[in-house]
């Protein structure tokens, strides 16, 4: 048996779960199937993803680290490709890793400390903003297209 190694790994599983540890089971399942010694496992972001990937058009990007036999990174491989739940890969190997590296946020966690702040604070009405809305609102009527005209070349010209 051979020295385990550790690896990142950056898993895209379907995104219709608000639940992290539900939406996280097949990667743990994956994982766990290749005998790899999860060091690390946290969400890293929900996005729209930029072209539809196995019927999905938002997906859930799991960042992990975990150490694993490197013989059986091809199993692991193999086996998430099978999971119709994980919907992309990218596996890194990380020699030097560091404690800060591991523990590090991801901007997912810092979305719901900043959400979570801001719940309580929000004013019922801002002027500012209302104030804002109508400048610009005043600098868009002024814009060669606001009235469907075409740019004349004066309005292309640079300084």
């Amino acid at each position: 048996m051979t020295d385990k190694k550790t690896y990142e790994g950056m898993f895209l599983v379907d995104a219709g779960n608000p639940d992290f540890e539900a939406s996280s089971e097949p990667v743990r399942t994956v994982l766990d199937r290749s005998e790899a010694e999860v060091l690390s496992i946290k969400p890293w972001d929900e996005r729209k993803l930029a072209y539809e990937i196995k019927g999905r058009k938002r997906g859930l990007y799991v960042l992990t680290y975990f150490k694993i036999d490197p013989g059986k990174v091809a199993e692991l491989e193999r086996d998430a490709e099978l999971s119709e739940s994980i919907i992309r890969m990218l596996l890194l190997r990380r020699d030097h890793l560091t404690e800060e590296q591991l523990n590090a946020k991801t901007p997912a966690m810092s979305i719901e400390r900043s959400v979570s702040r801001d719940v309580g604070d929000q004013p019922e009405s801002d002027e500012s903003e209302t104030e804002g809305a109508e400048i610009d609102q005043e600098a868009e009527d002024k814009t060669p297209f606001a009235e469907g005209k075409e740019p004349e070349d004066k309005d292309l010209e640079r300084d």
